[in-house]
């Protein structure tokens, strides 16, 4: 038997970025966002391929962490004091 890929849902995403819940919904309003393989749960639970999700994180470094969040906010806050 193959080997069952690794799949994610927001709950797992949440714990791993440490981001509310809600803030990887709207993420998810993004074009850039993984879409989801399969539903669960009568439909209401998404699954992502953890890979998908590490691509997303390679692409956009920043959401992988509170601390890189805040650096990012301080470089763009930065940027605008320069104007």
């Amino acid at each position: 038997m193959s080997e069952f890929p690794k799949v994610l849902t927001i709950a797992d995403i949440s714990t791993r970025w440490q981001m509310p819940r809600q803030s990887i919904h709207e993420k998810k309003e993004g074009n850039d966002f993984p879409k989801p393989i399969q539903y669960v749960a009568n439909g209401r639970t998404a699954l992502y391929l953890e890979s998908d999700i590490e691509k997303y994180e390679e692409q956009y470094p920043w959401v992988s962490s509170p601390e890189r969040r805040k650096r990012r906010q301080r470089f763009i806050w930065s940027l605008m004091q320069d104007d």
